[in-house]
């Protein structure tokens, strides 16, 4: 469907030439390491709450490409305000509120695909991958403007961005919202999901799945240290003279560097199981942090990037995996929810809150090898918390044998 594919492909471009760039924009505003971590925690904060109720809205109110409209246009409001003469707090409440309604681009637009998708699972993939594709090209691309001209360019890049984004999203079909009508009644079943227990779906996903507690905790102890790496490392990018384009070669080979590992670890995945993939991700992501709390030369931080891109593609592919194996077909929304707002969420909050104080007083290294430590004792929680699946492929190939 042509409309699913050029939204992606804007969904990535536009956050490319924008969310990137947010700790150096600050930085450029004259806000300290400190200030830019307060600023990026109380968007995380925005962000928890906001995706949550960018969902609702989208499921149970006004359907999900309204409510994505909503979410295009007040983040361009925000993101235009910027280019008015206002002071630091200013500043920083635009940022929150942009975050706020950015937070409607994922969950939306990804409902929006895998409703219209649902009779080929595999072309959500190549769809997904539009968008690392569009967020690469579109950092790289603006590092390289922001070089030349500064970062005010920035607000005009989104909005441009946005006129086309919003356009896209009026030709791409709200599938659930067209045939909720028609919908056949609800069983028993779905019933007692629609009316959970305490907690509401949360706590019945939990209650339902158990063992996701423990795998919630090992994805929000990396996600710390890739929070940390998103804020902090551009900064450090700045502190040895790499400018907007280190930031954006950084963001852009992370991102294309997940393409290839997209396509290959779901086989992968299949012959080694999910545990495995899923808990690699995590060391090696680790293994990256260590060599951020040591390297000095730009070009080797940037080069690093494309081991982050395959390990983050690693973590993200066995999260989303692991919930699909662990909660029953009925919450797994709720059950990948819970995974965005540990693991962009919550994680962030600490990362960016913490992150900035430690950043600022005592600099990369202890910063990075703290995220580190984390992110290994990710690794084992995650590990004991997911059952040993059978790999499928093993298992098929014994059966034929």
């Amino acid at each position: 469907m042509p409309a699913i594919r050029v939204l992606f492909l804007l969904v990535g471009a536009i956050i490319g030439v924008f969310y990137p760039f947010i700790p150096a924009i600050l930085d450029d505003r004259g806000f300290s390491p400190f200030q830019v971590g307060l600023t990026t925690a109380a968007s995380a904060v925005a962000f928890t709450v906001a995706v949550a109720t960018w969902g609702h809205l989208g499921d149970a109110v006004v359907g999900r490409a309204a409510a994505l409209r909503m979410g295009v246009i007040g983040s361009t409001i925000a993101v235009l305000a910027l280019l008015l003469d206002v002071p630091p707090i200013g500043v920083a409440i635009l940022i929150v509120v942009f975050i706020a309604f950015e937070a409607s681009f994922a969950p939306l637009s990804d409902a929006l695909a895998v409703n219209a998708l649902a009779g080929a699972p595999r072309a959500y993939a190549r769809v997904r991958l539009l968008a690392s594709l569009g967020f690469a090209l579109a950092s790289i691309g603006a590092g390289w403007l922001y070089d030349q001209a500064g970062y005010r360019p920035a607000s005009i890049l989104w909005a441009v961005a946005a006129v086309a984004l919003v356009v896209t999203i009026r030709a791409v079909p709200d599938v659930a919202a067209r045939f909720r009508d028609q919908q056949a009644p609800p069983d028993a079943e779905a019933i007692s999901i629609r009316r959970p227990r305490r907690g509401g779906t949360f706590g019945e996903t939990l209650r339902r799945a158990p063992r996701l507690r423990g795998l919630l905790l090992g994805l929000g102890l990396v996600h710390v240290g890739i929070i940390c790496g998103f804020t902090f490392l551009g900064l450090r990018l700045l502190d040895l003279g790499a400018g907007a384009s280190g930031i954006a070669l950084s963001a852009g080979i992370s991102a294309l560097a997940e393409i290839p590992a997209i396509f290959v670890f779901p086989r992968l995945a299949a012959w080694i199981g999910i545990r495995a993939l899923l808990v690699g991700g995590i060391v090696l992501y680790g293994l990256v942090m260590v060599s951020w709390a040591f390297l000095d030369d730009p070009t080797l931080i940037v080069a690093s990037r494309l081991a982050s891109g395959v390990a983050f593609a690693g973590i993200t592919v066995g999260a989303v995996m692991t919930i699909a194996r662990l909660v029953p077909a009925e919450l797994q929304g709720t059950g990948q929810a819970l995974y965005q707002t540990v693991g962009f969420g919550l994680a962030a909050i600490v990362a960016n809150a913490v992150g900035g104080v430690v950043f600022g007083a005592a600099g990369p290294m202890p910063l990075f090898l703290g995220c580190a430590v984390l992110a290994g004792s990710g690794a084992v929680i995650a590990w004991r918390s997911i059952p040993p699946l059978p790999s499928t492929a093993r298992m098929a190939a014994w059966q034929e044998g």
